[in-house]
């Protein structure tokens, strides 16, 4: 049929630690792979225009020095060599690569080094090699890896002009004959949305933060607009009373929004840009921890995303510049030029108090609603989503309608102080203005309260998690595993030389790969069943209802299974599991459910010695070690390492300081969003008073005249500000309560299949309420300052 068959060997390498540094994911991993040179060379000269592989120019500029510079046209001397490896241009260029430079790394227990002997060649109008990417000879990488005889993969290239998908079909139904079920057939589409499954909850909830901070700059424009329509009131009048009609203004209005939110969009994308540059590394540390390997270092500008993102600001620019804009055109001319008094609100049904319970209602309602489905196995919690979206809108609208109560709270003090006095009257009566500024404030309190409230609840069940399975003084993998993706293993005779170690009291030998099961991907554990219950380092959720699981003569058919999986799959205790193996599909029964936040997507446990004898496989993949009595762990730490550089050995309190730091780590972008919302919240509270004190131009030429000080005035307005704040803040921290619960028990549990142990950070959220008070009270007093200042002209 003419299709190209092509084996392939993938393997993760890590560059060899330089100093003690023993982070998990600090050093940029390598893909090795292992394809048919000789096959791949010969299907490259059938196409025109093709670059051979072999005794190419150095890529760098003519005027670099070539150091080392060997290079051969023998394609059988190349491939006789026992490390020959070829590299992208885009590596070389950045590591200085030239034909027979030197690139030592870890592969599984050993160090190697290869050797560069070519560069991959570009091709125009087709995708550049991935910077780390290593391309060796299949024998070469196989026997480096000891996988000899071993693939992970069969790649089938299709014969050019094979575009009619009938005959595409009837030839992946034939290779799926011949497979079986020992093996999946994928195509390319089928990979790449694997792919991003693996992701699709990290950058659902990342999109979602995000959208719920875009929420908090619509209360920001708003107040923009209608400050605007405020400070040029004169204008609009003029042209009202020139016979412009309240549709022409309308239009006009909703235009300049228009333009504002494209300007606005245009430079949000080019700041968000930037800003992600400083950002990448963050989150390819945390993709590389928890999904797969990757080395991205520079944030791509996608015109489709950001033509998105600016559509998204322009239609939220006119949303929130309807209202103002609808003011303006609907206002009667006298009332615009009203030198004594602002544009009166316009009169309307709406019931902020009733439509903010019903909101709060309809919120919590939808908890009640399961996720949808995504592909892969995933869910996708969009009820959670809105009941959040419902409820911090509802709880603005409620908490807007009590600054009166605040204004009544402070009439005690009132009667000692005029500027207090001054202030508390604009409370005691408020303006939709103030109602808005409190809206804002409140959302972005209660999603800082919020994700607080959740951050805190995951890190100590987290915590408490690593106590329980934790325990031993020494844990010990590869030390090229600095990926999830990262499946180095230690070969028997190391594990067993370790084993012998007089220091070596207990372990605990387990091996860890992939599986791909219909409904998606999963990992397998092999573990000592026996060892773990000994220490009892599960922390279950459904306990086994006898000991047979961790009994390895009765529990061939029994496994274990993690909280995500059993989520992520609707399964449970009793339930069978087909698990795909070389030797064969191997039907397991579930025996218990244990929690497990170290996958999202699922972990299926089992006892080693069975599934070592399905992958025909002694080796191991991380090792848990207890001393001796007797026998100093830090000691026993130095000795194996020094025995065995390539392997790396974390102590017990590392590892756990490890796992938090990961744990943290990838919380870092939710940090900056949460305060890019508050600052947000805050510049609206600004914007509000300087519409507020617009308007009262001729009350504060009054008090001037009276002769209140500047420091009087603007002491008034932090007055204002700080019941402003008060008001925001407080009800923030409340509905942050039913956030963070919503966040808890709904969005991460539909997307992760986690139960997390709800926690309350109180210090958190009274130093989050002090700061928000305290830097709303100064943006007050600096408005009312400003205010306080302008000249008699401006005010007249």
């Amino acid at each position: 049929s003419g299709v190209e068959i092509i084996p392939v060997l993938e393997v993760i390498a890590a560059p060899p630690r330089t100093t003690e540094e023993t982070r998990l994911g600090a050093r940029s991993p390598y893909t090795l792979m292992g394809l048919d040179l000789v096959a791949l060379q010969n299907l490259a000269d059938r196409e025109p225009g093709s670059r051979k592989w072999f005794g190419q120019k150095d890529p760098r500029p003519e005027s670099a020095p070539q150091k080392n510079a060997e290079p051969s046209n023998d394609l059988w001397q190349i491939l006789a060599l026992p490390n020959a490896a070829f590299c992208s241009e885009a590596l070389a260029l950045r590591e200085g690569f030239t034909v027979g430079s030197r690139l030592p790394l870890v592969l599984n227990d050993l160090q190697i080094e290869l050797e560069i002997r070519g560069i991959i060649p570009g091709r125009p109008n087709q995708p550049a090699a991935p910077t780390n990417l290593l391309i060796l000879d299949l024998p070469t990488l196989q026997k480096l890896c000891g996988k000899v005889g071993l693939l992970d993969r069969i790649e089938f290239l299709f014969p050019p002009g094979t575009t009619d998908s009938t005959k595409k079909d009837s030839i992946l139904e034939r290779i799926r004959l011949v497979a079986g079920e020992r093996a999946s057939v994928r195509t390319p589409e089928s990979r790449r949305a694997a792919a991003e499954v693996m992701t699709q909850g990290f950058r659902l909830n990342l999109t979602i933060l995000s959208l719920l901070a875009l929420l908090v700059g619509l209360y920001l424009i708003f107040q923009a607009l209608d400050a605007a329509v405020v400070r040029r009131r004169p204008e609009i009048a003029t042209l009202r009373a020139l016979g412009v009609g309240q549709t022409e203004i309308l239009r006009t209005w909703l235009i300049e929004a228009a333009l504002l939110g494209l300007a606005g969009g245009i430079l949000g994308v080019l700041g968000g840009w930037v800003l992600a540059q400083g950002a990448v590394r963050v989150v390819s540390q945390t993709v590389n921890a928890l999904y797969y390997a990757t080395n991205v270092e520079a944030a791509g500008l996608h015109y489709g995303e950001a033509g998105v993102a600016i559509l998204i600001a322009v239609l939220c620019s006119l949303a929130a510049g309807w209202l103002p804009a609808k003011a303006a055109a609907t206002t009667p001319p006298a009332q615009l030029l009203n030198r004594g008094g602002g544009i009166p609100e316009s009169k309307s049904h709406f019931n902020a108090p009733k439509t903010g319970g019903l909101l709060l209602l309809v919120a919590s309602g939808l908890t009640l609603l399961p996720p949808l489905s995504l592909q892969g196995g995933g869910h996708f919690p969009l009820a959670g989503y809105l009941s959040a979206l419902l409820g911090i809108l509802g709880g603005g609208l409620l908490a807007g309608e009590c600054l009166g109560l605040f204004g009544w709270l402070g009439r005690p003090l009132a009667r000692h102080s005029a500027f207090v006095q001054l202030g508390n009257s604009h409370i005691r009566k408020p303006t939709g203005r103030h109602r808005w500024a409190v809206a804002g404030l409140l959302c972005a309190v209660a999603m800082t309260g919020g994700m607080a409230m959740l951050v805190a609840s995951f890190e100590r069940s987290v915590s408490v998690w690593i106590q329980h399975t934790l325990q031993a003084d020494l844990y010990i993998t590869s030390d090229a595993n600095q990926a999830a993706t990262s499946y180095n293993r230690i070969p028997e005779t190391s594990w067993r030389k370790i084993l012998s170690h007089p220091g070596v009291g207990e372990a605990d030998v387990t091996l860890i790969l992939p599986a791909e099961l219909p409904q998606g991907t999963v990992r397998v554990v092999g573990s000592e069943l026996a060892f773990s219950k000994r220490h009892n380092q599960f922390t279950w959720l459904v306990p086994p209802q006898d000991d047979a699981v961790f009994d390895p003569a009765r529990n061939a058919t029994l496994c274990l299974i993690s909280e995500a999986f059993a989520e992520r799959f609707e399964t449970g205790v009793g339930r069978e599991v087909r698990l795909p193996t070389p030797a064969g599909t191997q039907t397991l029964r579930i025996a218990g459910i244990y929690t497990d936040y170290g996958d999202e997507k699922g972990v299926i446990m089992l006892d080693r010695v069975h599934l070592s004898r399905w992958l025909a496989t002694p080796d191991a993949s991380t090792l848990s070690i207890i001393a001796r009595p007797g026998m100093d762990p830090v000691q026993l730490q130095a000795e194996l390492r020094r025995e065995f550089p390539g392997l790396a050995v974390f102590s017990n309190t590392h590892l756990r300081s490890e796992v938090m730091r990961i744990f943290r780590q990838t919380f870092a972008i939710t940090y900056a969003l949460e305060g890019i919302g508050v600052i947000v919240a805050l510049a609206g509270l600004g914007t509000t008073l300087v519409s507020i004190l617009l308007e009262r131009k001729a009350e504060l030429t009054t008090l001037r005249a009276l002769g209140m000080r500047q420091t009087e005035i603007a002491a008034a307005t932090a007055w204002e500000g700080a019941w402003l704040s008060v008001c925001g803040t407080l009800g923030g921290l409340l509905v942050s309560l039913g956030l963070g619960a919503v966040l808890i028990y709904v969005v991460n549990k539909q997307t992760f299949g986690w139960t997390l142990q709800p926690v309350v950070p109180v210090g958190t959220l009274g130093g989050l309420a002090l700061a928000v008070i305290a830097c709303g009270t100064a943006v007050a007093w600096s408005v009312g300052r400003w205010g306080s200042v302008l000249p008699a002209d401006q005010e007249e």
